[in-house]
């Protein structure tokens, strides 16, 4: 009987692979035996994956959804306050227009304008770090102020540019939109100061004139005060009132109409020296010698002393009523000037106006001489009221009131 001897390194391999079949039995016996349970923990562990990714994904849809609505409401907050500002900036427009319309008028109206110098009457888009809308989408199809008067810069696109409409590009944050609000502000307040500074030199005008009235004891009507009343409610710093310049605007509209009525009773009182330049008086109101009869008689006038040729000025406006040789008058122009008042002007070497004729202060009606009952070139000069002679001066001492151009 041979005996089998086998090599040392086939015995290990033997034993590992004995060890392997060992393991191989007993991982196969685990993965009976835990199969189930392998199986459920790897389900749990993947829905657990799957809904925290769900859940991420929910959280970051809420987040896109607040983002969202949010910069929807930031967006329609935007807009309305940038409206709000269109419209106040187009008021201001608006009222700058009419400012330098009411200023023409005053200097026509010969009112010493002494306003301070005009903002600018856009809102400043540009230092707010903004394009403005208005560039796009705002025309501007009125007209340009007065030069010099109040300035607006021109903030409009192009009179051939069509019209636009507004695209936001760019949200405007608290501090630029606040910039633009205040700068609007200061627009508002000096439009303000203008319009009342305005006002005011038109009431003092207004006011010159009725002491003239005042000082003649002008008998031409007053309106009458318009009726007013209304609880008193005392002013609070916490109150704030509205509309300000537009209550200045119209007090400036009143004093202008006022203005018109007072300039023409004005112009109907015979207040003004009926000769160019300084007048000397030879002989004034009331009794004198005559120097005809050498006694004490009633001169009815003032004379003047002035050249042959020189021209006789209407010292008011009004209608001419008598332009003829009238006896001791000699050549004589009387006018009508309305409310009772009436002038003649006497001894005159021409006549230049006739009967029916409307005449301005300040008209040439005739020519000094020394027809009629004169004994030298100069100018009589007689005023009534009512038909009743008055001394002329005291009329014409009220002169001195009136304003420059009037």
């Amino acid at each position: 009987m041979r005996a089998l001897t086998l090599p040392h390194w086939a015995g290990w391999a033997c034993l590992a692979g004995l060890c392997a079949v060992l393991v191989w039995l007993v991982g196969a016996t685990a993965y009976i035996a835990f199969h189930d349970e392998i199986l459920a923990t790897a389900l749990e562990h993947r829905v657990a994956v799957e809904r925290s990714y769900e859940d991420r994904i929910a959280h970051l849809r809420r987040q896109i959804d607040e983002i969202n609505t949010r910069q929807y409401l930031d967006q329609q907050a935007f807009e309305s306050r940038l409206a709000a500002v269109l419209r106040r900036q187009q008021e201001l427009e608006e009222r700058q227009h009419r400012i330098a319309a009411l200023i023409e008028a005053a200097r026509q109206r010969k009112v010493t304008l002494a306003v301070p110098s005009a903002p600018q009457t856009t809102a400043n888009f540009a230092d707010a770090g903004v394009a403005s809308p208005l560039m796009t989408s705002y025309r501007q199809d009125r007209p340009a102020p007065l030069d010099g008067t109040i300035p607006s810069r021109n903030t409009a696109a192009a009179p051939d540019a069509p019209s636009r409409p507004l695209v936001v590009t760019k949200a405007l944050g608290d501090g630029p939109m606040a910039a633009i609000e205040a700068s609007m502000n200061h627009v508002d307040a000096v439009q303000g100061e203008i319009v009342a500074t305005l006002a005011a030199s038109v009431e003092a005008l207004n006011s010159r004139l009725e002491q003239v009235m005042n000082s003649v004891g002008s008998r031409g009507s007053s309106p009458a005060a318009p009726g007013m009343g209304g609880p008193l409610i005392e002013l609070r710093d916490s109150v704030v009132v509205r509309g300000a310049p537009d209550m200045e605007l119209r007090r400036l509209e009143a004093g202008l109409d006022r203005l018109d009525k007072l300039r023409f009773q004005v112009s109907r009182l015979p207040v003004r020296l009926p000769l160019p330049g300084e007048a000397e008086i030879t002989s004034g109101f009331g009794t004198r010698i005559d120097p005809f009869l050498g006694r004490p008689a009633l001169h009815t006038g003032v004379d003047f002393r002035s050249e042959p040729g020189d021209p006789v000025l209407a010292a008011a406006g009004g209608t001419v009523e008598i332009a003829e040789y009238s006896g001791g008058y000699g050549n004589m122009v009387e006018i009508d000037h309305g409310n009772g008042y009436s002038t003649r002007y006497s001894h005159l070497s021409s006549i230049l106006v006739k009967a029916g004729d409307n005449v301005a202060p300040g008209d040439i009606v005739g020519r000094v001489g020394s027809t009629g009952r004169s004994t030298g070139p100069h100018l009589h000069f007689e005023t009534r009221l009512l038909g009743t002679v008055r001394d002329p001066m005291d009329y014409l001492a009220a002169a001195e009131l009136l304003p420059p151009g009037f």
